[in-house]
Formats: structure tokens, sequence, C-alpha cells
């Protein structure tokens, strides 16, 4: 899986190797200390979502059941969950930029040396919606239509936001989101659906971009993106512009007692 030839980035199917596993819960606690950096401790805290629960166990879980269902078509998920990564290379100035980490933390090397550095990981599923959103009745609902094609459910989306990685994973959530589409439309499926944190008086987006997807088993809100100097009208048209429709909007309350205001999109492949 790939993405056009203009684009930076490689998409490839994640698996349950020890570097692919180790790569998403690092991406996922980069987040950590820029939402102190801004003053939202509040909203993941401080613990590492690596030393989470069973969060590391639940990952590992969900790769075997990606790579069970790329390869055989079924899995022990009856929501049919595929992971991908994107992935940048590395050119010679940049596998200079870092000696200590960027060649040898997570780098995939090529048969023929070439290197690729993992800069995001998506989670999607086939005729699913989560259970948050299927309880808001005034909202339309995805269904299967028979005999015209399916849809797909962008679950989650997390790209590195540690200090050295920001620049290489700058679009790399696009990159995904156009990898995705890709892969619906080689499956006939018709549209894509996600939803979207819409709320906290966009606090966080008046610093940066950011954006987040909710996680079932995380009950917290994932990073799809970091971008520096946007307004918040360029945020508003930011998945307009991936070619997303906003179709309806809910709030619910989360067990910490803090109301959750979403925003469910949708577009058509």
């Amino acid at each position: 899986m790939t993405t056009s030839s203009t684009s930076p980035f490689h998409l490839r199917p994640a698996k349950p190797t020890s570097a692919d596993h180790a790569f998403i819960l690092s991406a996922f606690d980069s987040s950590l200390p820029f939402l102190t950096s801004i003053g939202s401790l509040d909203q993941w805290g401080k613990t590492p979502f690596s030393q989470r629960g069973d969060f590391a166990e639940a990952t590992l879980k969900e790769l075997n059941y990606s790579e069970e269902f790329r390869l055989t078509g079924t899995s022990g998920l009856d929501s049919n969950l595929r992971m991908f990564i994107a992935e940048r290379e590395l050119y010679q100035q940049q596998q200079q930029h870092d000696e200590g980490q960027l060649q040898a933390e997570f780098v995939r090397v090529t048969p023929d040396g070439r290197r690729f550095l993992p800069v995001g990981v998506a989670y999607v599923r086939e005729n699913w919606v989560p259970n948050y959103v299927k309880t808001q009745t005034h909202l339309p609902m995805p269904e299967v239509k028979y005999g015209g094609g399916g849809f797909l459910y962008l679950e989650v989306m997390v790209t590195d936001n540690r200090e050295d990685r920001r620049e290489l994973s700058r679009g790399a959530g696009a990159a995904l989101i156009r990898g995705i589409r890709e892969y619906g439309e080689a499956k006939g499926m018709r549209a894509l659906w996600v939803d979207g944190w819409a709320g906290n008086e966009r606090k966080l987006i008046r610093f940066v971009y950011l954006y987040f997807l909710y996680h079932p088993h995380l009950h917290h809100f994932v990073q799809i993106m970091r971008v520096e100097g946007v307004n918040m009208d360029f945020f508003d048209r930011y998945y307009e512009q991936q070619g997303f429709r906003a179709v309806g909007e809910w709030s619910h309350m989360r067990t910490n007692n803090v109301p959750w205001l979403g925003t469910l999109m949708c577009m058509e492949i």
C-alpha cells in the first residue's frame, strides 16, 4: 500500500512485530508532554499510555487481529480491524540529523538499503459504528447497502509528536486518510466515516492545530496531527478539504463527569 508519487509518505500494514508495537505505544506517549506544556494535563494525565493497565497488551492483540484479517479476510473481531502505518523515507541528510535515534529507533531497512521511519498509525474498521455514536439516535447512522458495498469507520489515528519527529510527521494524517480511502475504494466500500472532538471551547486549537479521535479502549482522545501557526478557520476547513462533510453533532458525559462534544463526519468513496 503506497501513496501518490508526489507524497513523501509510504503507507503499509501495521504488523504484530516488536518494532511496530513499540512505535504505536511511543506515539501515544509522545502526546503527553505537549498537552502538559499547554495546560491540558487533565486531558490525559501524566501516566504514559505504555504504563496504563492492559493498554500495551490490548494494542498487541489489535495488531494480531489486523494481521489475521489482512491475511485471511476474517478475524476474531466482528468489526474487521485494519491498522496502517505511515512511513517517511530517511534520506542521507535526515539520517545524519540524529545519529542517536533516527537511525536506530523503529527504522525499517529494506533489502536495497532504503530506510523508512514510522510517523503515524491509523485504525479502520469495516461496517462498524462505535457504541458511543450508536446511542445518539438523532445522528444519521452508517448502513451496509447490500449489493452496493459497505462502509469504513476511521476509529483512531495518531502521529508521532516527539520534538525530533514533528517535522517528519507533518502531513502524515492527511496521507493516512488518502490511503484509507484508496483501500476502501479497492474493497468496493461506499463511504468513510469518522467522528471527532469538538468541545472544550477548542482551547487546544487556539494554541496549535490539534484534533482528536475517540478510542473506545482508552476513553480518551487521540492526537491526529499538529501543525503550528494555523488558525481556527483552517481547522474548520481541514476535514472538508480532505473530502469529509459534517452530518451531525452530539454530546455525552464521560466517566470523569466532563462533557464530550463530538462531530460525526462522512465522505463518499
